[in-house]
């Protein structure tokens, strides 16, 4: 069955309150296991093609995550404990999306991310191409993103509507909606790597709650 959004992008309102940034929210003991893991990792997922719209415009290029993605079934194959520690924080993050929006939601597998030197991302949203129009994620209601390291220069995490511009802490997570009203970007890497977990949630019920 297809999967379908029970909001309209914009739902939430365009407020920066709706930005969640949650210090100190993974274990020092985890980070711990985390830093010692991902040196390891030498298997990526992509499956993915490039995707163009009816005009030819790229809405989604499968070459700018080549290599750098650490799927769900990957990590489960190769670390079970790993795996299930990821996932732990996911749902972690959810309850506390699910109190803050009055919602209830459905997530997806863990993953985890590398930043290589050079990489960075322009500011989008989730759910939405930067004109409003759809992408191919129109399900990504809410969005978060949890921090695992900060042994690199650059990275920074910015919302240029808002005015935020973040320093990575590791344990550090970061949630918003995922349409236009908060676009986000990463500046370029300049040395290290920087890993992440990025979790994109849909919306499967809501109370009755007004946004501005």
């Amino acid at each position: 069955m297809e999967e379908k959004s029970l909001i309209e992008p914009g739902h939430f309102g365009s407020s920066k309150d709706n930005i969640m940034v949650l210090h100190d929210f993974v274990d020092q003991t985890d980070l711990e296991h985390m830093r010692a893991f991902t040196p390891h990792i030498s298997e990526w997922e992509n499956p993915r093609e490039t995707e163009y719209d009816e005009n030819g415009v790229c809405i989604y290029d499968a070459s700018y995550w080549w290599d750098r993605m650490c799927s769900g079934a990957i990590l489960e194959r190769i670390n079970p404990f790993m795996h299930q520690m990821v996932d732990k924080y996911i749902d972690k993050m959810q309850l506390a999306i699910e109190e803050k929006f009055a919602v209830t939601l459905h997530k997806r597998p863990p993953v985890l991310v590398r930043w290589l030197p050079g990489n960075e991302q322009s500011p989008h949203s989730d759910k939405q191409l930067n004109d409003g129009s759809p992408n191919p994620f129109p399900t990504y209601d809410i969005n978060s993103i949890i921090y695992w390291n900060n042994d690199f220069e650059g990275g920074q995490f910015y919302y240029p509507e808002h005015d935020i511009e973040l320093e990575i802490e590791p344990g550090m997570v970061v949630a918003h909606p995922g349409d236009i009203h908060y676009l986000h970007g990463v500046k370029p890497i300049i040395s290290g790597t920087r890993w992440t977990t990025p979790s994109f949630y849909t919306i499967t019920g809501l109370q009755e709650q007004i946004w501005t």
